[in-house]
Parts: structure tokens; C-alpha cells; sequence
């Protein structure tokens, strides 16, 4: 992520923390405070590792994507099809290869362990976007290098998914009214707010749903989706997680090592 493409992502961040307070989809309480020096400091440490993997690993992406286009290899190595078709191509089979990834974390106990940081979260809202361990970060970038170079796509084509990706992340986690009418039929294809708000419940039943990221087809092509009505009722976190200490940064950074209880959402 370059320099550029990071300060509209923190632009973005700031823009909708400020909507948030003025008009929130749920009044949090002393929950806004006590969640945002471990979610800051897991978002700083998300986008510096983001950066940093661009700087170590994405000029290999890049360079890798184009020795694979000159010798031919690749399914779309050799196409030489328009820009916004290639555009398009990358962000559904990049999408499809992300909602295997989050998928993944949550029945693989050892990946679950992980995620589970960004799943303790009692509260819902623009930083719990990047609340997530360093060892996620790197979990979901190989999941997007993987096709990339697999199907040839143009380097440029995966920077503009993962841009994409990172602003739609804030988007979904904000704390921000949605009106149900436009919740609805945006939820058709996109992951809206509200959908996404449910799979941030205690319920097992519907944290195991809603695993898009931008495309909201792959759950309902999966039959992992569940409609965005029920986004005002849900209890967010995970049980045995609702204390300040339990979500402080050090603790959450231990997370993944702890083996006891509970390693899966309550049932």
C-alpha cells in the first residue's frame, strides 16, 4: 500500500469515525473509549505490516505477474482485453479467493485463534476494521498473491483490489445509520454495513455467515448468507472477551498463542 493509497485510507477512516459521532447506528457508551488504544495500535500495526509487505513483497508481486505474462503463463497472461474488464476480473476472482480466506479462519481452529482478535471486539465500528493480528495480515495477502500469480493478472489490477478492499473494510465496520431500503438492494451484490454487523455476533449461526468482503454474491452463491434485518438486534463479541483487560493490545497480540477456551464463538 503506497504512501498515496494510505493517506486516503486513514482520510477515509477519520471521515467516517466524525459521522459516526453524529449519527451512529448504535450508542456505544464507555465501550468507544476503552476498545480504541488496542484497536489504533492493531490498526497501526496492520497498515505499517501493509506497507511493508508492499515494499518487501510487492515488487515481487509485480515482477513475478510480469516474467509469468512474458512466457505465457497464466490464464490471463496473454489476454490482451480492455482495462475495465481486466479491472473487474481481478476483483471477483480476488474477492472469491478473500471470502475462501475468511471462511477458512473460522472453521480451521488454528486460523480461528487468529481471527478471533478481530472477532473479541463488544463493539462495532470504523476502527474494528483493521483490528486484526500481524499474522492475519500475512494470512490474507498470500490468499491475494496466490491467484494473482496463479491466473497472470496485471499487477495493477491487484493494487486497485486491494484499495478497493481497504476502504470497503472501514465502510462495512462503520457505526453509521444505513437505511433499510437501501441496505436491502445494495446487499444483493455489495456488503453493506448492516450485513456485515451480523456476522460480528455472538451467535454461531450468524458469525458463520456474511464472510464477503466487497462482493456480496459468494455468500449467497455458498449459502453462508443471512439478511441484513437483524443488524439493530445483534451482540457483538465473543464470550469470555468483554472486559478492557481481555481487549487490551498486549493481550490480544498473545491471543492466537493461548490455547484455552473458547476458540470458537458461543454457540
Amino acid at each position: 500500500m503506497p504512501i498515496e493509497r494510505l493517506a486516503v485510507v486513514v482520510a477515509v477512516m477519520a471521515a467516517l469515525a466524525l459521522l459516526e459521532t453524529r449519527h451512529p447506528f448504535r450508542h456505544n457508551g464507555r465501550w468507544r473509549r476503552d476498545h480504541l488504544p488496542a484497536n489504533l495500535g492493531l490498526t497501526g500495526g496492520a497498515l505499517a505490516l501493509n506497507v511493508a509487505l508492499n515494499v518487501a513483497l510487492g515488487g515481487l508481486l509485480a515482477a513475478g505477474s510480469e516474467a509469468l505474462a512474458a512466457n505465457g503463463i497464466g490464464l490471463l497472461s496473454v489476454s490482451h482485453w480492455p482495462a475495465a474488464v481486466l479491472l473487474a476480473l481481478a476483483i471477483v476472482i480476488l474477492d472469491l479467493a478473500a471470502y475462501a480466506a475468511h471462511r477458512l479462519m473460522h472453521h480451521s481452529s488454528t486460523a480461528w485463534r487468529i481471527h478471533r482478535v478481530h472477532h473479541a471486539d463488544p463493539l462495532v465500528d470504523v476502527t474494528t476494521a483493521y483490528r486484526q493480528h500481524p499474522a492475519e495480515t500475512l494470512l490474507r495477502f498470500a490468499f491475494t498473491a496466490a491467484p494473482a500469480w496463479a491466473l497472470g493478472l496485471p499487477a495493477w489490477t491487484v493494487a486497485a483490489y486491494r484499495t478497493v478492499s481497504a476502504l470497503n473494510a472501514l465502510l462495512e465496520h462503520a457505526n453509521v445509520k444505513l437505511w433499510p431500503s437501501l441496505d436491502g438492494p445494495l446487499s444483493l451484490v455489495f456488503v453493506t454495513p448492516n450485513m456485515h454487523k451480523i456476522h460480528h455476533s455472538r451467535r454461531q449461526t450468524e458469525t458463520d455467515s456474511n464472510y464477503g468482503n466487497i462482493l456480496a454474491i459468494y455468500d449467497r452463491l455458498f449459502g453462508t448468507f443471512t439478511p441484513s434485518s437483524r443488524a439493530g438486534d445483534i451482540d457483538y463479541g465473543l464470550d469470555g472477551y468483554d472486559t478492557a483487560d481481555a481487549n487490551g493490545f498486549s493481550t490480544l497480540l498473545r491471543l492466537p498463542f493461548r490455547p484455552e477456551p473458547p476458540l470458537t464463538p458461543s454457540r
